[in-house]
């Protein structure tokens, strides 16, 4: 019997439309399951650490100086904002009539100096009286004069000596009488003007006087800070015991967004504050303009580190100790032994391999055994 050729055409195309429709049905399960976003798990550095608010201190905190004399303002380097280094002249009053004074006082001491070694050196009665003792003493010893005589002459000239010795004594202390009239003469000098006291900067209120000014002893004239700079960090009492000398720490200050500096634990204050906080004193690795006294941020201190640990993102566990790994496209839920726990990261010691894919996102839209595609994020 011969076969009917249009019968074996359709019962081809009806197994190429089967076929079509197998496979559009399997795209369309396949398309239909759910993709989880996955991340291989891999092996990095476990770093535990502590986090904390930052306010940035001027060391000393601000300082007002004020000058110990009064006087005209002659000189005021007071902009504000501006640096100066310890010994610096902020404000100089006049001197100039000081300065009158203290040479009208040396010039009128020197004379009366020269004035009495040359009365001293050239006395007309002692050298008289000096004649007379050695006239007595030779008329004596001629026989001419009486010992009396010849005493009588030198307890006259002792009477002389004693005389200029008292005259040499005033002297010497009208000596000592000007060096301490120059001394207070120069102390009131050094008063009129106001010295920085350290390196630091003119604070932004800081003009307090200006040039031609009359100002009064004790009267403020300017504000200023330390160019050193105190970084704080207040640390929680559960997390302050973990927190030793040395230890690295990254701090951000909100003056500048993301951007982070180095910076080292250098100091651990042994009293809390009224909110339990602890204190800790970093060294930033930043410049002092970059670090605006009262300044607030953020710090991590990083109190361990062990290298070479298989890691998870934290977002990708639940519960506190599970995750779900996708495993022949099938989801499966993992319990982990965890370690250390930061931000970002987890550091697991049981339960997972380096590799395996791990869900990192949208975790409650999965259960156990499901089936699902998988899209790798890094």
């Amino acid at each position: 019997m011969q076969a009917n050729p249009s019968k074996g055409s359709l019962l081809t195309r009806i197994a190429v439309a089967l076929a079509l429709l197998a496979a559009a049905g399997f795209a369309v399960v396949h398309n239909l399951r759910d993709t989880a976003k996955v991340k291989a798990v891999n092996r990095d550095t476990a770093i535990d650490a502590v986090t904390g608010s930052v306010l940035v201190q001027a060391d000393g905190g601000f300082k007002e100086l004020k000058s110990e004399a009064a006087g005209k303002v002659k000189v005021a380097n007071i902009k504000p904002g501006s640096h100066f280094v310890k010994g610096d002249v902020l404000v100089q009053l006049d001197t100039t009539e000081l300065d009158r004074q203290i040479a009208e006082t040396r010039r009128k001491f020197e004379s009366d100096k020269t004035r009495a070694r040359i009365a001293l050196e050239n006395n007309p009665e002692r050298k008289v009286a000096e004649e007379r003792v050695a006239t007595a003493k030779r008329l004596f010893e001629l026989g001419n004069a009486s010992e009396e005589d010849v005493k009588g002459a030198q307890r006259a000239l002792d009477g002389i000596i004693t005389r200029l010795k008292l005259t040499e004594f005033d002297d010497q202390k009208a000596e000592v009488d000007f060096k301490f009239a120059m001394e207070g003469l120069e102390l009131l000098r050094e008063k009129m003007q106001v010295v920085a006291p350290f390196d630091g900067t003119i604070h932004n209120d800081g003009a307090m006087t200006w040039e031609g000014a009359l100002i009064n002893a004790g009267q403020p004239v300017t504000k200023v800070f330390a160019r050193r700079r105190i970084v704080e960090a207040k640390i929680s009492e559960e997390s302050f015991g973990r927190v030793k000398l040395g230890q690295p720490a990254r701090i951000r200050l909100l003056t500048y967004g993301t951007q982070a500096f180095d910076a080292t634990v250098v100091e651990l204050l042994p009293s809390a504050d009224d909110a339990q906080r602890f204190t800790v004193h970093l060294d930033v690795k930043a410049d002092p303009d970059q670090l605006r006294p009262l300044s607030t941020g953020e710090v991590t201190i990083t109190v361990d580190r062990v290298a070479d640990q298989v890691m998870v993102l934290r977002r990708s566990i639940f519960d506190s100790d599970k995750v779900y790994v996708v495993k022949d496209g099938r989801v499966e839920r993992r319990k982990l032994e965890l370690g250390i726990v930061s931000l970002n990261n987890a550091q697991v010691r049981k339960g997972l391999e380096v590799g395996e894919l791990v869900i990192v996102d949208r975790l409650e839209d999965f259960r156990e055994g499901q089936r699902v595609r998988t899209e790798v994020v890094f």
